[in-house]
C-alpha cells in the first residue's frame, strides 16, 4: 500500500469517527450521504471502530417501511479522566467521560496538609470514587490535580504555592500511589479549560477567577498563554493602589488585596449572606459593593487596554453576579477610560456552578480525542 493510500485511509477514518463523535449517534446511510463514502468503506471502518471499542451499536432507528437501520454510537465511556481540586478546607474529585460529561462528583471535608498522609488519603479517595462508579482503572486516561499556585511547564511541580504552603511540591506525592499519569494544573488555567470546552466559539479572552484569593489566565487562540516564567496570567498581583493594602505575596496594593472575596467579606461572613444583604437593600453592603466594583473596574479597564478581548468573570463570585452589576462595571469604565466603547465586553463565565476540578481532567480528554479525531479537530 502506497504512502498516499495509507494517508488517505487514515484521513477517512478520522473523518468518520469525527462525524460520529460530533453527532453522537449515526447510521451507515447518514455516513454515506453526508461524507460521500462508499458503503463497503463505511462497513469496514465501522467494524474496525467497533472492534477497537471506539463505537458501539445503539438502538435501531424508526422503520421507514423496510428493515430498521442500526445506529452506531460513540463510546463516550471508553476512556475517562479524573480531576481533583485541593483547597484549604476540603478537596473535590470529578470523573469525566469523553464528552466532558460528569460521571461522578464528590467532596471530602479534609483540611489540606502538606504531608504524605494527606496525599495518601486523596489517592485513596480517587481509587474509591473510580471503584464506586464501577469503572475500570484501565480506562482512566489520567488525573489532573488543580490548586492555587504557579505550576511548572511540565505540570510536575508547584513552583509557587504560598496560599496552601506547598511550594516545591512534586507530582511524586500522587504518582507513588496511583497507577495513572498525573499532572498539576493552575486553578485559573483549569477554569479556562472548562470555559473553552463549553464555549466552542471562544478564541481570545481574559479570565478573572474571583475566589477567596484571585487568579487569572489569558486565552489566546484557545490556549492559556503561559509566558516565559508562567506569570502571564498573574494579574491579581498587579498594583492598583500604590502602598495600599497588604497582599499575601508580600507587596502592597495588589488587585487581590482589593477584589478577592476575602477583601470583600467581613471575617466569618459567607458570600451568600453578603449578597443576600446586598440584594435586599442593606446600605452598608451596598457601600462595600460599590467600593469593590470601583477597584474591579479599574483593573478590568487596565487589562482591556492591554488586550482588547472579552473579559470573563469566574470563580465563586460569578454565580451571584447580575446584569445590573455588569452594567455598573461597564458604565464605571466608560466614565474613566481613555477610549470609551459601547461594546459590552464583560461577561460572566458560562459555567458558574462547575467545579474547577473539571478543567483539570479535560486536558487528558482533549489529548486523547485529538489522537483519534486529528489535531485540527476543534475542541
Amino acid at each position: 500500500m502506497s504512502a498516499n493510500t495509507t494517508a488517505l485511509k487514515h484521513l477517512t477514518r478520522e473523518q468518520v469517527l469525527s462525524y460520529i463523535y460530533t453527532h453522537r449517534s449515526t447510521t451507515q446511510k447518514n455516513l454515506k450521504d453526508d461524507l460521500e463514502l462508499s458503503r463497503p468503506t463505511i462497513i469496514q471502518i465501522l467494524k474496525e471502530f467497533e472492534d477497537q471499542g471506539f463505537i458501539c451499536k445503539g438502538d435501531p432507528q424508526e422503520s421507514t417501511g423496510g428493515r430498521r437501520a442500526t445506529s452506531f454510537d460513540f463510546a463516550q465511556n471508553a476512556k475517562l479522566a479524573v480531576g481533583v481540586e485541593l483547597l484549604s478546607s476540603h478537596y473535590e474529585i470529578v470523573i469525566l467521560d469523553l464528552y466532558g460529561e460528569t460521571i461522578c462528583c464528590k467532596r471530602y471535608e479534609l483540611p489540606y496538609q502538606n504531608d504524605s498522609n494527606y496525599y495518601i488519603q486523596v489517592c485513596h479517595s480517587i481509587d474509591t470514587a473510580i471503584a464506586e462508579a464501577k469503572l475500570s482503572p484501565a480506562d482512566i486516561l489520567g488525573v489532573g490535580i488543580v490548586l492555587q499556585g504557579l505550576i511548572s511547564t511540565d505540570g510536575t511541580q508547584v513552583v509557587y504555592g504560598k496560599i496552601l504552603g506547598c511550594t516545591g511540591l512534586t507530582i511524586d506525592c500522587f504518582t507513588d500511589h496511583l497507577p495513572y499519569p498525573c499532572q498539576f494544573v493552575h486553578d485559573a488555567e483549569a477554569a479556562t479549560m472548562d470555559e473553552l470546552w463549553q464555549s466552542p466559539s471562544l478564541d481570545n479572552a481574559i479570565y478573572i477567577n474571583i475566589r477567596s484569593n484571585m487568579s487569572g489566565a489569558i486565552i489566546v487562540n484557545r490556549q492559556s498563554l503561559k509566558g516565559t516564567e508562567l506569570k502571564s496570567g498573574v494579574f491579581e498581583h498587579m498594583t492598583i493602589v500604590p502602598n495600599g493594602n497588604p497582599c499575601y505575596c508580600g507587596n502592597r496594593g495588589c488587585l487581590d488585596a482589593y477584589c478577592s472575596t476575602q477583601a470583600l467579606l467581613k471575617k466569618g461572613e459567607a458570600l451568600s449572606d453578603f449578597f443576600h444583604q446586598l440584594r435586599t437593600g442593606n446600605t452598608a453592603a451596598k457601600a462595600r459593593w460599590m467600593s469593590y466594583l470601583h477597584y474591579l473596574a479599574l483593573a478590568i479597564n487596565n487589562l482591556h487596554m492591554f488586550m482588547d478581548c472579552p473579559i470573563i468573570l469566574g470563580g465563586t463570585v460569578a454565580q451571584y453576579l447580575q446584569g445590573s452589576d455588569l452594567k455598573l462595571l461597564h458604565q464605571t469604565i466608560q466614565d474613566n477610560t481613555a477610549f470609551p466603547t459601547e461594546r459590552k465586553f464583560i461577561k460572566v463565565t458560562c459555567c458558574p456552578g462547575s467545579p474547577i476540578s473539571r478543567g483539570a481532567a479535560l486536558p487528558y480528554i482533549k489529548r486523547y480525542l485529538q489522537t483519534l479525531l486529528g489535531e485540527d479537530f476543534r475542541l
